[in-house]
């Protein structure tokens, strides 16, 4: 569904879904009256309609007010598409899921299609054609039944490193940390500084538009490349968990200084 949205419509899903957390979900009237301002009233109903209709938010209406709420489906959006507390903290039962693969040569477009749907899915490249996962695969290899009986061309399995064989070098060979842990340290250097000041300067909404917009995708840009391993798994020096935290402080931040400056 993230993948459907327009950029504007990230950016009122991210600033809703942070506003309402860290407000105990408001009424959309208070949270949102800077906004309205911002990308102007009468675009801003249309914007809150689609999502609603998307599925992203649900409407309420109490003491005839309408009161909007974000769906589970509207944070995850709104987080990147994964909650990465819950993924971090998930058990490892010490098991590699392995897809191995040899497609024929003229089967280039499946390939390419199977290549998207691994890095979506978070596998991690070991060789050419062997992309390891942490967690089963049950649901996962539902999308692969039309290899099920031919093993020659992709077979999956469970395996363990032998001994005198790391764990640690597994995740150092399927994923690039070096490159993972770089777009972390830019989105900390970039956000880690105070808060800017937006309520009451000038320009102050269209700054807090580009301001937000620059968080989500510098955010995105190191999230997407994440596979998100359990605690157990992360290499040393993984600047994830840094980043999210700042993210958790600025975020609240940046809604609770809009919705101030609503109500004066």
């Amino acid at each position: 569904m993230k993948e459907t949205l327009k950029p504007m419509l990230e950016d009122w899903l991210l600033a809703l879904c942070w506003g309402m957390d860290a407000l105990s979900r408001p009424t959309l009237q208070r949270l949102t009256e800077p906004y309205e301002a911002w990308e102007h009233r009468r675009r801003f109903n249309n914007q809150l309609h689609y999502l609603a209709r998307q599925g992203l938010m649900q409407r309420e209406r109490r003491a005839e007010k309408l009161v909007y709420r974000l769906t589970e489906s509207g944070r995850l959006a709104a987080l990147g598409g994964r909650d990465p507390e819950p993924r971090w903290g998930r058990n490892w039962d010490g098991k590699w899921r392995m897809i191995l693969f040899d497609l024929p040569t003229g089967r280039q477009t499946v390939r390419q299609q199977l290549l998207r749907w691994l890095r979506r899915h978070g596998f991690g490249y070991l060789q050419n054609s062997v992309w390891i996962h942490t967690d089963p695969l049950t649901d996962l290899a539902k999308a692969l039944d039309d290899f099920r009986d031919d093993v020659e061309s992709l077979t999956i399995m469970d395996a363990q490193c032998c001994a005198g064989y790391s764990n640690a070098a597994i995740v150092r060979g399927a994923w690039d940390f070096d490159e993972i842990n770089k777009r972390y340290a830019a989105y900390l250097d970039s956000f880690g500084r105070r808060l800017p000041r937006f309520a009451g300067q000038q320009g102050g909404f269209v700054h807090a538009s580009q301001w937000l917009r620059s968080e989500r995708v510098a955010w995105e840009h190191a999230f997407s490349l994440d596979p998100l391993l359990p605690r157990v798994l992360w290499p040393r020096g993984y600047q994830g968990e840094a980043a999210w935290q700042l993210r958790r402080r600025i975020l609240p931040a940046f809604a609770a200084q809009m919705t101030a400056h609503s109500a004066t």
